[in-house]
């Protein structure tokens, strides 16, 4: 079996102007291309997988989809406004548990206290590339939330860790109060987003 080795949960400081640090998962930002493998490391550190099939609880489906909703509206919100993101969301996520495995992509949605997480690992060129993404958004409890904003949130702070493999962060702070008329969740202070596109293994 082949060594594993994860880094140590990486502290993104470079998000001065938002005022916080965040810890993003490692197993998010690992060089692995082995589901399972990053699933047990998510696993080890706290959180717990929603079975496929299974309902996600209330509360989960809220943080995930202002997850959603914020981040897409700090990049393209396509001319909608936040109350029309943020409901399309929630009818959306409840189905990321329904979603079937196949060879090319998977989809998993965990908790952890009053976080939640949705982890997206596909395998988009398999028998041709061969290359791996992995995409995990994190409605966090933890950090600094965002003052004087005008919806509830500041634009998302993007820092690329590394090329090659590529791994790159981007962050949102919330305002919880700002944002009370959109959503009952008042625990996220910040959003989380990682993405990491890892090429194959040499032969």
């Amino acid at each position: 079996m082949k060594n594993i080795v994860f880094a140590a949960s990486l502290a993104l400081t470079s998000m001065t102007s938002a005022g916080y640090a965040q810890t993003a998962p490692a197993a998010c930002l690992a060089d692995e291309r082995d589901f399972d493998v990053l699933m047990a490391s998510l696993e080890a550190d706290g959180w717990t997988a929603i079975a496929p099939g299974a309902a996600i609880p209330d509360a989960a489906v809220e943080s995930i989809a202002l997850a959603r909703t914020v981040f897409y509206a700090t990049t393209d919100r396509g001319g909608a406004s936040l109350d029309q993101i943020m409901e399309l969301q929630r009818r959306t996520v409840p189905g990321f548990a329904r979603r079937a495995d196949t060879d090319l992509t998977k989809v998993r949605v965990l908790t952890r206290g009053d976080e939640a997480m949705t982890m997206h690992w596909t395998y988009p060129q398999a028998g041709r590339w061969g290359i791996v993404e992995v995409i995990c958004r994190i409605s966090s409890a933890q950090g600094t939330p965002a003052t004087g904003t005008e919806e509830g949130f500041v634009n998302a702070s993007m820092q690329t860790l590394a090329e090659e493999p590529l791994r790159r962060v981007g962050i949102v702070a919330l305002e919880p109060a700002q944002l009370a008329q959109l959503t009952t969740d008042k625990t996220t202070l910040a959003i989380i987003e990682t993405v990491a596109v890892l090429p194959p293994l040499d032969e």
